[in-house]
Parts: structure tokens; C-alpha cells; sequence
């Protein structure tokens, strides 16, 4: 018996994995695909991310941002950079194969390409039911998405509601000097250019990812919206992007921020499975390995003291409120006024750049939202006052 079987081998589930072994838990980690496997996102790695991560091998790092490029519905544009590095852009399955072969220098089980099928919950312990085999723990820890197993088994979610959003993105091949003409030199690229929340392109080492998102609730026609981006972004940049892409990539991701269950008797749920994820960009990793460091630590205190219970485990939900679920609210609050009053948002971004580089810092960890809404609060009365009716 497992004293931990962690579910899913993304961030959350490595961080966990690798957190909990080296506290000396045995550790199981399941991931239904082979390592090297491809993973829908973006690959943008904020620096609060690396720093709890404790930094990445530098072949991982495919560029660094130090700002970046806003695109009002116009097309006309302003940038801003920080001096110091605000995220790394990565491919996914890179990364998460590195993260993956940590977790099991650190002394935990990886068992890849064995999906899970099914969770028991018994009075004693957890069984995990897989395609290949079944494994007995005194825990569960969800790490497996936003089509979590772990979350509809154990009965804390069976169904999402008008919270997540739907993103499709490509990635494209152009070649280091095409991708340097097309995004430019330490930057990322977004696009507030129509009213399906919005668009970015990432730059990597020889492609870019390029893709847009919203609410899934208001998200009519994603496709062609899609399309009609990758057209005006050619346009706009002078380059066939449309042409090369070879393949159209969906998925879902939860808006963090809500109130939501995060655990049960035996179980913790982590990362995107939990619904950490940022409102306003979506970037889920820092969240995703802050909550897979927390469940570890919670989880070696459970094995410490015999207690796998609901009441024992609320610990987890205390931590990750105190530690950034708070902040997720506030950052809820942020994405509410900026997309409910998106003119006025634009409009303050472009004539304020002191408010977009203090956005930056957000973005990087160097605030958090709650300070972020602040400062806005003492900038701009009236921003605070819609900031905070916002809902």
C-alpha cells in the first residue's frame, strides 16, 4: 500500500510527487499518456512559477519575456517591459516530462501511459483501478485537469458550470528569425481586438503558439473567431500563419476565484482539478505546483498522524486560501471589471502605462492582485468603485 497515489502527471502532479517523496512517503504517480506527451497550452511559465519550482534546466527555456505587447480592437499597440524577467516560455511536454523524471529521482513511483479508470473510496484506504493494474493508498491527490477522475469519483465535483472558459490554439513552426520578426525581442503578445475575451501569440525558440479564449457560456462560433485572429494577425504582421498551421488544439480551463470544494475524506484535489486557475489570463501553473507543494506537506502530516479525514485535510484548504486562493478572488474581481468594462480597461491601460507595468509585476510575483486592486483603488477612485461592484 501506497501511503499517496497522485493522479495525473502534469505540474501539480509532479510537484506533489516529488514534494511528498522526498518527506519520505511512498508516492505512486499515474499519468494516462507516455512521457514525452503533448499537452494544449500556451507554455508561458510566470517567475513565481519558477521560484516555487526552484528554476528549470536552461535547454527547457525556449525564450524569456520581460513584458509585453497589448493590441487594442484598432490594432493600434504600445508594449512595456519589466528589468527583470517576468516568465519563460517552454513546450509542455518538455517540461513536464523534466518535472516528471525529478519527481522520480526524488524517490517516487512514475507509472506513465496507465490511465485511470476508476477510485474506490473504502473506510481504510483508496483503491485506484487503471487500465493495467490496481493500487491500494492510505490518500488520493486529484492532479488529473479539468476532466478530473479523482474529482467525480470521490463526489467533491461532478459537473462544471458557466466558470470555465473554452481555448483553441495552434502551434506554428516559422523558424527562429521569422519568430523574432513576428513578436520581437523578450516579449509575448496579446490581443484585445474583439469580444470573445482574447488572443496571444507566444514566442518559442522556432514557432509560436497563437490561440484565443472566453467563457465557454459565451463562447459562439470559437472556430471561426479563431480563424478570422490568425487572418488578421498575418495580415497585421505580413506573414502566412494561417498557412502553416497544421493542427487546431481545444481545451478547457476553470476560472479560479470561485468557491469551490477542494478535498474530502482521503482525498485533495490540486491544480486545474481544484480550479486554480488565474481569471483574467488563465495561467494555471503557478497555481498548479503552489497547490501540489501544499498537498504534499498536508498529505505527510496526514501519514504522520494516522488521519486521513475531511476535518483533518481542511488544513489543505486553509493553506491554498491563505497562500493564493484569497488572491484568486481578488484576481476574480480584477477579470470581472476588466472584461464587463473592457473600453474603459483598454482605454486605462493605454493612457496610464504606469498601470500596465504595475500589471506586469502582478504577473511576475512581485505583487499579488489584492495589492494590485489596491494600488488601482488609490490611483483611480473611480476604477475602485467599479472595481469592487464588479461581479
Amino acid at each position: 500500500m501506497y501511503d499517496a497515489i497522485i493522479v495525473g502527471g502534469g505540474p501539480a502532479g509532479s510537484i506533489a510527487a516529488e514534494r511528498s517523496a522526498r518527506g519520505g512517503l511512498s508516492v505512486l504517480m499515474l499519468e494516462k499518456a507516455t512521457y514525452p506527451r503533448h499537452k494544449t497550452c500556451g507554455g508561458g511559465v510566470s517567475q513565481k512559477a519558477l521560484d516555487v519550482i526552484g528554476g528549470i534546466d536552461k535547454e527547457l527555456i525556449e525564450r524569456e519575456a520581460f513584458g509585453a505587447r497589448i493590441f487594442l480592437p484598432d490594432y493600434r499597440n504600445f508594449a512595456g517591459m519589466l528589468d527583470d524577467r517576468v516568465a519563460v516560455m517552454t513546450r509542455r511536454e518538455n517540461l513536464d516530462h523534466w518535472l516528471a523524471r525529478r519527481a522520480e529521482d526524488a524517490g517516487a513511483v512514475v507509472q506513465d501511459g496507465e490511465a485511470v479508470k476508476d477510485v474506490v473510496f473504502n473506510k481504510d484506504c483508496v483503491e485506484v483501478v487503471t487500465s493495467e493494474n490496481r493500487y491500494r493508498s492510505r490518500m488520493v491527490i486529484g492532479s488529473d485537469g479539468v476532466n478530473s477522475t479523482v474529482a467525480r469519483r470521490s463526489g467533491i465535483r461532478t459537473h462544471w458550470g458557466d466558470d470555465v472558459g473554452l481555448c483553441l490554439e495552434a502551434e506554428v513552426k516559422l523558424g527562429e528569425t521569422a519568430v523574432e520578426e513576428c513578436v520581437g525581442d523578450r516579449l509575448t503578445e496579446f490581443y484585445f481586438i474583439r469580444d470573445w475575451g482574447y488572443g496571444w501569440v507566444f514566442p518559442k525558440r522556432d514557432h509560436i503558439s497563437i490561440g484565443i479564449g472566453k467563457l465557454i457560456a459565451r463562447a459562439h462560433n470559437l472556430k471561426g473567431s479563431f480563424s478570422r485572429f490568425v487572418r488578421d494577425v498575418s495580415v497585421q504582421k505580413n506573414i502566412d500563419i494561417e498557412g502553416r498551421i497544421s493542427g487546431i488544439n481545444n481545451y478547457r480551463i476553470p476560472a479560479g476565484g470561485y468557491p469551490r470544494r477542494l478535498h474530502g475524506d482521503r482525498v485533495l484535489l490540486t491544480g486545474d482539478a481544484a480550479g486554480f486557475v488565474d481569471p483574467f489570463l488563465g495561467e494555471g501553473i503557478y497555481y498548479a505546483v503552489k497547490s501540489g507543494e501544499i498537498a504534499a506537506d498536508v498529505a505527510a502530516g496526514a501519514v504522520e498522524s494516522g488521519d486521513f479525514s475531511e476535518r483533518f485535510l481542511q488544513e489543505y484548504v486553509s493553506r491554498c486560501e491563505k497562500e493564493f486562493n484569497y488572491d484568486l478572488k481578488s484576481a476574480l474581481k480584477f477579470a470581472n471589471f476588466a472584461y464587463g468594462h473592457r473600453d474603459l480597461f483598454l482605454k486605462a491601460l493605454w493612457r496610464d502605462k504606469r498601470l500596465f507595468m504595475e500589471y506586469l509585476r502582478t504577473v511576475r510575483g512581485d505583487m499579488t492582485y489584492t495589492d494590485f486592486n489596491r494600488w488601482c483603488a488609490c490611483r483611480s477612485p473611480v476604477t475602485l468603485a467599479k472595481l469592487i461592484i464588479s461581479r
